[in-house]
């Protein structure tokens, strides 16, 4: 259940910082600093947006389907 519900944080984070909905962020955000920040510097802010929104899929991947581990060549079972 913890995990489900990180990895739905994960990504609802991923669902608003993807760089195609900047287009509807940007109206909403209209008259706010951070809009001014995001007018002024598109290419700027497309490129975080992006690094960000590929974080926090990979982030949202990962706990959603963590890692089991397995027995490696080396580790004997006693």
């Amino acid at each position: 259940m913890k995990n489900t519900l990180k990895s739905s944080g994960w990504f609802l984070v991923a669902l608003v910082t993807c760089p195609c909905h900047l287009f509807l962020l940007i109206p909403l955000l209209a008259g706010t600093a951070l809009g001014s920040y995001f007018t002024e510097f598109r290419a700027v802010t497309y490129i975080i947006l992006a690094l960000l929104f590929v974080f926090s899929l990979y982030m949202g991947w990962r706990k959603m389907f963590p890692e089991t581990k397995k027995d490696d060549c080396c580790c004997v079972k006693r």
